[in-house]
């Protein structure tokens, strides 16, 4: 419980244990998007922070790990949101909150390696105008992170 002057935080009021994770929007020179195919649905890459490393370091990581994309080509231009869901690990279940970046691959759309051993099948770029399509197998966090880029930060004037 918590008295008037404490707000009750999502943590509190679910009472599970939390884990922290980072990935990333990652977008390249032809305006497509990466999405990745892993356990019938379309995601993006993510992962869990490992101790004393930077959440940006972790998002830059996995990005790298689960996709096969050159690290040395992708440049986080961005900080987007931030997004909780339940998973479970053994016999445990945990609340995630997922810190997501907005990234830029200067590369081409076939320099992709699917990291299999995590259930990841398939990568894929898509464009912009074809994001309808793959709306419905989108998790419910991945269309929040991508609506909200598109909404607010897809055109923004480039400097």
């Amino acid at each position: 419980m918590t008295s008037n002057s404490q707000k009750a935080t999502l943590k509190d009021t679910i009472g599970l244990p939390t884990i922290a994770s980072a990935g990333g929007l990652v977008y390249n020179d032809s305006h497509h998007i990466l999405l990745m195919f892993k356990r019938g649905k379309w995601d993006m890459p993510k992962g869990r922070i490992e101790e004393d490393q930077a959440v940006e370091i972790t998002a830059l990581r996995e990005v790298n790990e689960e996709t096969g994309l050159n690290i040395d080509k992708l440049e986080i231009t961005g900080k987007l949101v931030s997004t909780w869901h339940t998973t479970r690990h053994g016999n445990t279940k945990y609340l995630k909150k997922t810190h997501w970046f907005l990234m830029k691959y200067s590369g081409d759309d076939d320099e992709t390696d699917p990291q299999v051993e995590e259930g990841i099948i398939e990568c894929r770029w898509v464009h912009l105008s074809d994001l309808p399509e793959y709306r419905e197998l989108l998790t419910a966090r991945v269309n929040y992170v991508v609506d909200f880029w598109h909404q607010n930060l897809a055109y923004t004037p480039r400097k």
